[in-house]
């Protein structure tokens, strides 16, 4: 069979439904209330093959600019990788992999991508080579004389606290308040849609806001150990003070 390929789905309201049909199928969530919201911008692009107005299979790749100490990279994260289940087996993937390899070849610093166990024989045939990934995990003793920060947890369902946080995050994007930002040697810039994704859809529930010193943590409890997944503000944050916060058992800083 013949199958077509479109490179954009999301201002086409058929291939865009079916687009986030087959992402409910696979991961259990979908991109349309991103898309209601105004956030799915231009620098997220699926590459899906459909059959007559049905997507059935996708790579998506989104457009990143990393700033690292200063010099600015470009890369492309691969994601969204599914094929319909009555579609696979025919290779459909496979051709969506090569035509971006083929696309962006020489013209990113990099392209990368997150992988389970499941596929990590599938796409070293791409030209993919396994990378670690490293947890920095800081012990919490003799807490007792630490003052905790005044945190406020953020609900960003409501757009005034929403804003107030993507505006801090436009500032990184722009690249104008934050050459020296100490709390992030690495920060993803211009393209703010995929940080709104985040911050209301994977981490909606664990915004919080550091009155005291106007920063911002996305951070979660687990177990006794504290989860920070990442930090918005140009003043250096004291993780300790963070941690007391918290909980009294806290027994150390991930």
């Amino acid at each position: 069979m013949e199958y077509k390929l479109v490179k954009q789905v999301k201002d086409d309201e058929i291939l865009r439904k079916s687009f986030n049909e087959l992402t409910q199928q696979t991961f259990g969530f979908d991109f349309e209330d991103w898309y209601q919201r105004g956030h799915w911008q231009d620098m997220y692009i699926p590459y899906v093959l459909i059959d007559g107005d049905k997507v059935v299979s996708n790579v998506s790749v989104n457009l990143i600019q990393f700033d690292v100490k200063g010099e600015q990279k470009k890369y492309i994260q691969l994601g969204t990788v599914m094929t319909n289940e009555a579609y696979r087996g025919c290779g459909l993937n496979r051709k969506i992999m090569e035509l971006i390899m083929a696309e962006y070849q020489g013209k990113v610093d990099g392209i990368y991508l997150f992988g389970n166990d499941e596929v990590l024989e599938y796409y070293p045939k791409f030209g993919f080579i396994p990378s670690k990934e490293y947890e920095y995990y800081m012990p919490c003793d003799n807490m007792e004389n630490v003052k905790a920060y005044d945190i406020q947890k953020m609900d960003m369902k409501d757009e005034t606290w929403s804003e107030k946080l993507y505006d801090i995050i436009r500032k990184y994007s722009d690249n104008i308040e934050n050459k020296d930002n100490e709390n992030d040697a690495l920060y993803m810039s211009e393209n703010l849609g995929l940080y709104q994704f985040w911050l209301f859809a994977g981490f909606g529930e664990n915004v919080y806001y550091l009155s005291e010193i106007g920063a911002y943590i996305i951070a979660e409890v687990d177990g006794k150990i504290l989860r920070i997944h990442h930090l918005y503000g140009r003043a250096k944050v004291d993780i300790r003070r963070v941690a007391t916060h918290y909980a009294d058992n806290i027994e150390g800083v991930g």
